[in-house]
C-alpha cells in the first residue's frame, strides 16, 4: 500500500472516531436534560488564541477570511477533506510498473 493512501486511511478513521466521540457525548448529554446536543470540535476550541493570531495578521483580506475559516470549521470535516486529499493524490499518482 503507497503512503498516501495509508495517510488517507489514517485520517479517514480519525474522522470517524473523533464523529463517533461527538455523538456520545451528545447521547451522554441527554442523561442531564431532555436536549440532543452535538456539538462540533473546531480548531479554535483546541488551540489556545495566543496560537490563532496569526491569521489577523496576513496583509490580503481573501487569505485572512480563507484562514478564518479553516480555524473555524470542525476538525472532522478538516480530517475528511485530508483524507479525500491524500486519496485522490495515490489516484493520480497511482502505481508505477517496472
Amino acid at each position: 500500500m503507497a503512503a498516501f493512501s495509508t495517510i488517507g486511511i489514517i485520517l479517514l478513521v480519525c474522522a470517524v472516531i473523533l464523529f463517533a466521540y461527538q455523538v456520545m457525548a451528545a447521547f451522554l448529554g441527554l442523561g442531564a436534560s431532555d436536549d440532543f446536543v452535538y456539538e462540533n470540535i473546531s480548531l479554535e476550541d483546541i488551540l489556545s488564541e495566543s496560537f490563532l493570531d496569526w491569521a489577523d495578521g496576513i496583509s490580503s483580506t481573501n487569505l485572512q477570511a480563507l484562514a478564518n475559516t479553516v480555524i473555524t470549521m470542525p476538525v472532522v470535516l478538516l480530517l475528511l477533506c485530508g483524507a479525500l486529499l491524500f486519496f485522490l493524490i495515490h489516484m493520480v499518482k497511482g502505481h508505477k510498473h517496472k
